[in-house]
């Protein structure tokens, strides 16, 4: 099998996992830091029932986890590595991922990088839903007194120096202005604006998989304080006001890359689109003609040369850029 069709078959693949994930596990309220934590009974590889604790003086830190994800496997590493700074009877580090059927694959990574702390799941994530998370992998510090001290989504370069910094403040070590020095005393190089930015962008596209548009539209305008410069972010907020019909504010940010970079070809794909939407057919299909030269996308450019085509009755043309959109998904010839 060719590698793009592979690609396409994996695509597909993570796509329903992630449809069977969401019809498993609605996202509830997000819990936020002072809320009392949830009751919960997680189990662990060996069957053990790990519970709710209850009159412990043990800080909790449970870190959400998924299978053959980077920042994931960074996250098990580096907070494995803080937690041999602390004793076992104050902080209890577990690391929580969705089912057992990647047990295998976990116990390997355990052996591998040595790593502390207990391997447990969440079956249906019925737990990871009343947390109301949306993001792998997410870090939760749960004082004695049961309640969510502090909270970490995804994995940054800084992670493992704020994680220190919260288990500390957690426990008592240092008090808020401590913990305020701590985060301060380490700005690594790789925490840039346009890291940060980055870090943002990446956020605001799984919230967008997830269906999460109004918090995608906010990583988005957040990255984009960060790397005001930036046209990509700028296309992305774009796109994202197409699907939501926004079709002035679209306008406007296409407009933007426009003045920087006129030949910019996603920019051109996104104009074409959005004067598709304005039912301007004939300039739609100017503009996304031009734009198929050195197109990042062409498969959705004939996907919309062949809507435009369609929606003013030439079936003939219709069709072909609906081939020519097939033939590139599949990596097939087109007839």
């Amino acid at each position: 099998m060719n590698t793009t069709r592979s690609r396409t078959l994996i695509t597909i693949s993570l796509a329903l996992t992630g449809l069977l994930c969401a019809a498993l596990a609605e996202p509830g309220d997000k819990l936020v830091p002072g809320d009392a934590f949830p009751s919960y009974q997680l189990r662990t590889t060996e069957g053990k029932a790990i519970e709710s604790p209850v009159n412990t003086d043990k800080v909790r830190v449970i870190i959400y986890v998924i299978a053959k994800q980077r920042g994931s496997e960074r996250a098990i590493a580096d907070a494995s590595k803080i937690f041999d700074d602390f004793d076992e009877q104050d902080v209890e580090l577990i690391f929580v991922s969705a089912g057992s059927e990647e047990s295998e694959y976990f116990q390997r990574f355990w052996k591998e990088k040595h790593i502390n702390g207990t391997l447990a799941f969440d079956p249906d994530r019925k737990l990871y839903a009343q947390l109301g998370l949306i993001a792998f992998p997410s870090t939760l510090i749960i004082n004695a007194e049961g309640k969510l001290v502090h909270a970490l989504s995804t994995h940054s370069p800084n992670y493992p120096h704020v994680l220190d910094g919260y288990i500390r403040h957690s426990l008592g070590l240092i008090d808020d202005s401590g913990l305020e020095e701590h985060l301060k005393a380490r700005s690594l190089p790789t925490s840039s604006p346009k890291s940060i930015a980055s870090r943002h962008r990446a956020v605001a596209r799984l919230m967008k998989e997830k269906g999460l548009l109004d918090t995608a539209e906010k990583e988005l305008l957040e990255a984009l304080t960060h790397d005001h410069e930036s046209l990509e972010i700028r296309l992305d907020l774009a796109e994202l006001c197409l699907h939501l019909d926004r079709l002035d504010e679209a306008s406007h940010y296409i407009d933007q890359v426009k003045q920087v970079d006129p030949e910019n070809r996603h920019g051109l794909l996104l104009k074409g689109i959005l004067l598709y939407q304005q039912s301007n057919y004939d300039e739609a299909q100017q503009v996304l003609s031009e734009a198929l030269v050195l197109n990042p996308d062409p498969a959705r450019t004939h996907y919309y040369l062949g809507r435009i085509y369609e929606a003013v009755g030439s079936k003939d043309q219709s069709i072909y850029h609906y081939r020519q959109a097939l033939s590139r998904l599949l990596d097939e010839p087109a007839e």
